[in-house]
């Protein structure tokens, strides 16, 4: 029975698949030298593209200004350089920034799909300046804290710039066969018109769907390496907290650790670690955490998670899921040991391994309680990104289990409609003596996206008892339908390009009270040059908490632009009704707002300040509950490309905290770092002999230094 289902499914999946005649890509024996001047032999003869399209603001009209992008290469490494006019070059965009932090200006992009099997693609920008970001994109969207490896150099000339880019094929994972298929789409984003253009031109039944639609490129010869890589690392922590009136020593941590990566093939990596060392480098930025209903989310930043974390995703969830991760790797704190193998077995097997021993109390008398996590997944391509998948999740400890376990898939009924579904089961137990608790969770989307219409219809069961330890699970106990559309209109002139009216309705049945919920939203998004977004909805809605049900009627409207060249702004404000999540719940009313700006005086200076406010008022007695106010101001001086110094303050009125972080920071490549931080926190607060009260002064509560080198070594 089972071959016959996937046979079935082979054959529905080939009748939205295209062939497409592969660029064969020109070898060199001279490579060219990354200096950012397009004067080498090599060039001359590389593969070259000049046909860019738009597909942002408006779709498939040829771009503002001429790029021509060329691709050559030799046995170990890809070459591909951009030459892009433009008529104002003293209106381009690009500092000389840390690495990551160009998506804001001027860049070129090499989207590419190593594997070319339509699931997943690595994306490689570049700004003017030859300044680096990276990200890897699945179906769940860019995830933009992956690294690879890779070497750039920009100028700016009195005729645009001109990028070089050389990408080691070590850094990459791809078939190990000859020729090699690569897909690539190569982009461009000029800042101050809000203008992103393609090679090869992106189709209108497909929309954005950059997955889909990269064109295939051949390369012969590619010397087939085994990667080996090693990052030893030693780093000292020192921290300091106030206890009874005097600051002591709360951690004096010297530590050395070694992580490793094998390629077992081209495309099977196995990654190690002993003792590795998982602290963030710059700490989280300040979330609001009065008055909700769910967990905070925090996003993935340390570096072991980072390669293969896409395997860990599955269907189904889009970003109104109130389940968003099956495994969701924060929750790993303090790892003594890992290890973790990812990749591909051959053509059409893809899966992922994983094993942590947690120590999360660290530097405590913790051995009582170190979990375990076991992560197994698999995935069986059936054609472009069509597949079926399995996952399991599993965190034991003493006495205590939490396991997930479940099928996955995607089926695309053509270029710009998918089916998605999930079914996982989930089993609980928290203490030896404690019961068992089991029950299920499914799910099913369905998704329909090009450059006019994106719609989506969603219907999901969570049950009561469904828990997932290892995965971020907002809200259980509970029957969803919800009914997404947004349809695009362009204009080819004008300073506002696309119109964007869109609606939504949440149906949401509360399973224990057996409560409905209605969430309706209407509105309208308006996009333009200078990288300008308007949105503005109302949402009359209700919710559903302690079994009662409450109205949560509001509006909100937001706003970001590049409004000059060296500042960009970034602003929305809601005002409705809200629910006091408390023992015995009541309706209020209140303001949530934010504003982000972002200003760079010189190529070399970025200052960003972020304020996020939300205060609660009775609804009946009219009194204030609470204001929460969180101001965050952070500043950084890139030296060069690699060396930056950076200073964050951040003020939180709620907890009447101040905090000091202050980091130099070199970096060579991935891997090879120096880190040196220093950290405070004062809080207004005094010691009267017994406990700590409410001050009038600001007492400095803790106190913080970190250091960290690490060196990658690579064969």
């Amino acid at each position: 029975m089972k071959p016959v289902i996937i046979c079935l499914f082979s054959f529905l999946c080939c009748l939205s698949a295209y062939s497409q005649e592969a660029v064969t890509v020109p070898k060199t024996v001279t490579p060219p030298v990354i200096d950012g001047i397009l004067d080498d032999p090599a060039w001359q003869y590389a593969v070259k593209f000049t046909d860019f399209t738009a597909y942002m603001p408006t779709f498939n009209v040829p771009g503002s200004f001429p790029t021509t992008a060329m691709l050559t290469y030799d046995e170990e490494n890809l070459y591909i350089a951009f030459d892009c006019r433009d008529p104002e070059p003293e209106k381009i965009k690009a500092t000389i920034s840390a690495r990551d932090q160009i998506k804001s200006e001027d860049w070129v992009c090499i989207n590419m799909d190593p594997f070319f099997d339509r699931q997943s693609m690595v994306d490689l920008y570049v700004n003017p300046l030859g300044i680096q970001a990276d990200g890897r994109s699945s179906g769940s969207g860019e995830d933009a804290g992956a690294d690879y490896v890779y070497y750039s150099l920009g100028k700016i000339d009195s005729q645009g710039y001109k990028v070089e880019i050389q990408v080691p094929f070590n850094s990459l994972r791809y078939r190990k066969k000859d020729p090699v298929m690569m897909g690539f789409i190569l982009e461009r984003r000029v800042q101050r018109l809000s203008e992103h253009s393609t090679w090869p031109a992106l189709s209108t039944e497909q929309g954005i769907n950059f997955r889909l639609q990269t064109y295939p490129f051949k390369f012969t010869g590619i010397r087939q390496q085994t990667l080996v890589e090693l990052i030893p690392a030693v780093t000292y922590t020192h921290q300091k907290i106030h206890r009874e009136g005097s600051l002591v020593t709360d951690m004096n941590n010297p530590s050395l650790s070694l992580t490793g990566k094998v390629g077992l093939t081209s495309q099977l990596m196995l990654d190690m670690a002993i003792n590795p060392d998982f602290s963030q480098v710059e700490s989280d930025a300040g979330q609001i955490d009065e008055n909700q209903r769910y967990d905070l989310y925090f996003p993935e930043k340390r570096p072991f998670f980072q390669e293969g974390k896409e395997n860990f995703d599955i269907a189904g969830i889009s970003k109104w899921s109130y389940f968003q991760h099956v495994f969701h790797t924060r929750h790993v704190v303090n790892p003594l040991a890992a290890i973790k193998l990812s990749g591909k077995l051959n053509d059409n097997n893809r899966g992922a391994l994983l094993y942590a021993l947690d120590d999360p109390y660290k530097g405590s008398d913790s051995a009582a309680y170190r979990p375990s996590y076991i992560i197994g997944r698999y995935r069986y391509t059936i054609k472009g990104d069509s597949y079926i998948g399995a996952i399991a999740t599993f965190k034991e400890a003493t006495g205590e289990y939490n396991r997930v376990a479940g099928l996955d898939g995607r089926y695309r009924i053509n270029p710009s409609t998918a089916i998605e579904f999930n079914l996982l089961g989930s089993s609980d137990q928290r203490t030896p003596e404690g019961g068992t608790l089991n029950d299920w969770l499914g799910t099913l989307l369905f998704t329909k996206d090009n450059s006019k219409l994106s719609a989506s219809l969603e219907l999901q069961h969570i049950g009561t008892n469904f828990t997932s330890e290892s995965g971020f699970l907002m809200r259980s106990g509970m029957n969803k339908a919800l009914g997404m559309f947004t349809y695009n209109f362009y204009q080819s002139e004008g300073f506002f390009r696309r119109f964007s009216p869109n609606t939504f309705l949440f149906l949401n049945h509360d399973l224990p009270s057996l409560l409905w919920e209605i969430d309706f939203g209407a509105g309208f998004g308006i996009a333009g040059e200078r990288s300008t977004q308007i949105d503005f909805f109302v949402n009359p809605c209700n919710e559903v908490y302690r079994g009662a049900s409450f109205k949560t009627h509001n509006a909100q409207i937001e706003f970001r632009s590049q409004v000059v060249k060296n500042l960009h702004v970034a602003t929305e404000y809601r005002f409705g009704y809200q629910t006091r999540y408390v023992e015995n719940p009541y309706t209020g009313y209140g303001n949530r707002g934010a504003l982000g700006l972002i200003y760079q005086p010189i190529t070399k200076f970025q200052s960003e300040l972020n304020l996020t406010y939300n205060d609660f008022y009775k609804l009946q007695a009219g009194g204030k509950d609470f204001s929460y106010l969180i101001i965050r101001s952070k500043n950084t001086f890139q030296v060069n490309p690699k060396l930056f110094f950076r200073a964050i303050v951040e003020y939180n009125s709620f907890e009447r905290d101040v905090t000091l972080d202050l980091l130099a920071s070199f970096t060579y490549i991935p891997g090879t770092v120096v880190h040196i931080g220093y950290g405070s926190l004062y809080r207004q607060v005094e010691w009267n002999g017994h406990e700590y009260q409410p001050g009038s002064d600001y007492l400095e509560f803790r106190r913080g230094f970190f250091f960290k080198a690490s060196y990658l070594w690579r064969r």
